[in-house]
């Protein structure tokens, strides 16, 4: 068995249904964790309205995102419809490695990706209060037709359908309550068994002797 890195960061990875907040949560929750490091996904579809290279996320072409595949370079990626998302694996080892820990905001596709390579993550899944409550966030976006509504609730369902991917569920009833949730959940996580090391060298060596046997 190997013992964690005692200045090993953690992966706080959130996944939830279109419309149920996640952004404003995991925006809220970057404030109340200045150090929280935030993963930018590479991605080739164009810029939206406001947003930034290299801050909401690295726009690159299709080239050069295939590139990255063949190399090996993407730790997850996924094709949602005509568009490429990644995430780059050494920009996730080498924030982690150097002690800090990040949050990955990925959809149900990018978390099984994760699953079946046995990344060592802290899954949350982030709910609406029900699907009455994310159809009426929907609608009050008014930015989408009813038909592409109906879509993502029937997406919506597909993927709360698959909540035995996660390790922890959160209903995101109000903002900061759910805030203040994966603040907890992040901060429980590092006295777990199997990450917590003592800073003393003589428990820690106590540690180690049962790891061996």
């Amino acid at each position: 068995m190997s013992s964690p890195s005692p200045n090993q960061g953690l992966a706080l990875i959130v996944s939830a249904p279109s419309g149920t907040g996640k952004t404003t949560v995991c925006g809220k929750l970057r404030e109340q964790i200045p150090d929280l490091r935030f993963k930018i996904s590479d991605t080739t579809r164009q810029p939206r309205e406001g947003e930034k290279d290299g801050i909401h996320y690295h726009f690159i072409s299709e080239d050069t995102f295939q590139n990255g595949i063949k190399n090996g370079d993407y730790l997850e990626w996924a094709q949602v419809h005509t568009d490429h998302y990644g995430t780059r694996r050494n920009q996730i080892e080498q924030n982690l490695q150097q002690g800090y820990d990040l949050l990955m905001e990925l959809d149900v596709q990018g978390v099984t990706s994760l699953r079946e390579q046995n990344f060592d993550g802290i899954f949350v899944l982030i709910l609406p209060p029900s699907l009455s409550e994310l159809e009426k966030r929907l609608v009050g976006r008014g930015t989408e037709s009813p038909e592409k509504i109906q879509k993502r609730l029937e997406t919506a369902k597909s993927e709360i359908a698959q909540y035995k991917l996660f390790d922890y569920i959160v209903t995101n009833n109000e903002v900061n309550e759910t805030v203040s949730v994966l603040n907890n959940i992040l901060q429980s996580e590092r006295f777990k068994t199997t990450r917590f090391r003592p800073k003393s060298d003589e428990i820690l060596s106590i540690f180690n002797s049962q790891e061996t046997n």
